[in-house]
């Protein structure tokens, strides 16, 4: 009787698990529409690079555009880029209505979490807070909650368990709240340019950071790579692809400080980095 209560108990669990993981990604406030690698075709003499299946890279090239001409709006519904922008390729179709605080950083993280919530891998849902420490989704779930005292962020067990959307965007939320270019910039390790990869992104250094993401690439028999870089901006805004020299296809010149991109702030490679490599040394 014991065994099949314990046996019970565990199918019970792994059913609502389940269903709430479900329920997370139904929930998603990325759209619908024609994908990057259904828009970009590459140029001659080149072909898309390699990816994993169900990695962020193939992800990423997966994510839906609005259609074509549209104008990025920001946060409140607002034109923020009119639509025929020389410098815009294409708008991610994901929604940043009301999401004040999803500025250029915190859309790559949230990009990161939907993506961990649609593979089946909530554990891997994990970002730095400014004391370099981590906030792990699964801790938020259990009711832990960051307390900032004296510059650091120990959790205290404040919260309810919850592992709903709304506790999901909360979540989140927090993350956006507290971190910043900067806690990524110096928390994260750097990425050599030789080991680029899709779903890498450049932050800039300072006051007035930013950071772009590259969400495709390719290559041609020699070796030249040139990718597609997307951002987010400052106010919230939705995120675009973006186009220089009318392609959205921006070479990958290591011998130059910097990508050639059609933005005021210079994005140098110095600032390469990647999610998922947190705690490991520069």
């Amino acid at each position: 009787m014991k065994k099949t209560s314990i046996q019970f108990s565990f199918v019970l669990f792994f059913v609502l698990t389940t269903l709430v993981q479900a329920q997370l990604r139904d929930s998603s406030p990325i759209g619908t529409g024609e994908t990057i690698i259904e828009r970009f075709s590459p140029p001659q003499g080149f072909h898309r690079v390699q990816v994993e299946s169900h990695s962020f890279a193939e992800f990423l090239r997966g994510l839906p555009l609005l259609p074509e001409n549209s104008p990025v709006q920001d946060y409140r519904g607002r034109i923020f880029k009119a639509a025929g922008d020389s410098t815009i390729a294409a708008v991610i179709n994901l929604n940043i209505k009301g999401k004040k605080l999803e500025q250029c950083m915190d859309i790559i993280l949230r990009l990161y979490a939907e993506y961990c919530l649609q593979s089946n891998k909530p554990e891997m849902i994990g970002f730095l807070l400014p004391d370099k420490s981590m906030l792990y989704w699964r801790d938020w779930i259990q009711g832990w909650r960051p307390i900032q005292t004296r510059g650091e962020f120990p959790l205290h067990k404040t919260g309810i368990i919850d592992s709903s959307r709304e506790s999901f965007e909360s979540y989140l939320q927090e993350i956006f709240y507290n971190a910043s270019t900067q806690t990524n910039y110096f928390g994260l390790p750097g990425i050599p340019v030789d080991s680029i990869a899709i779903g890498d992104f450049i932050i800039k250094k300072g006051m007035r950071g930013h950071a772009v993401l590259l969400v495709d690439m390719i290559e041609n028999a020699a070796g030249d790579r040139m990718g597609l870089f997307a951002q987010g901006d400052t106010p919230a805004c939705q995120m675009h692809i973006l186009r220089n020299n009318a392609t959205p296809w921006i070479p990958l010149d290591f011998k130059l400080s910097h990508p050639e991109l059609p933005i005021r702030k210079k994005m140098y490679w110095q600032g390469l980095r990647r999610l998922g490599m947190e705690g490991q040394e520069k």
